[in-house]
């Protein structure tokens, strides 16, 4: 069984495991490294992410997504009304060793119900541009019953960068 849950406190060896899992994806692209250039060491990437989430235990929102064998996601946002901005995403395959949970009914059952338990009705994901790790899921689950939503997207354009996040707004 799916659960999900907001917590106020992170377990270090599930971060630990989380953010291992996630390291290769983060570096891929799902991540704005180049945005904090003395970040370069897996050492400093990983209190660099620790340091965030603490952060946004206090000034947002943390929540845990497990199943029976064990802790799945942590994601980290701010909630303003109705609408949370997601802000940071930690995933592992299940036991399975997959991440294919990601897509079924029970996962999307599981995270409709908990952001009605919470009172969020729509949710903005700032990712790090077209064509990377996050904004790839998210694009392809295009239908309301997988993302919980409908989905609009906004390209952000950054004076002097090349960088180009997008805003994926989910109403």
């Amino acid at each position: 069984m799916i659960n999900f849950e907001t917590v106020t406190t992170i377990d270090d060896t599930e971060f630990d495991t989380l953010f291992n899992a996630s390291l290769a994806v983060l570096d891929a692209g799902a991540y704005s490294w180049h945005l904090f250039t003395n970040v370069d060491t897996v050492e400093k990437k990983k209190a660099h992410i620790r340091s965030a989430y603490d952060r946004l235990l206090t000034e947002g929102f943390v929540w845990r997504v497990s199943d029976d064998d064990g802790v799945l996601l942590l994601n980290a946002g701010v909630k303003t009304g109705n609408r949370a901005t997601f802000l940071l995403g930690l995933v592992k395959p299940n036991a399975a060793g997959t991440k294919s949970y990601l897509y079924t009914d029970e996962f999307n059952n599981a995270r409709n119900a908990y952001w009605t338990e919470i009172g969020i009705t729509g949710w903005t994901i700032e990712t790090t541009g077209r064509d990377t790790p996050i904004h790839n899921h998210f694009s392809n689950r295009s239908s309301v019953s997988k993302l919980g939503a409908d989905m609009v997207e906004e390209e952000i354009t950054i004076e002097h960068s090349e960088h180009s996040p997008m805003n994926l707004e989910l109403t």
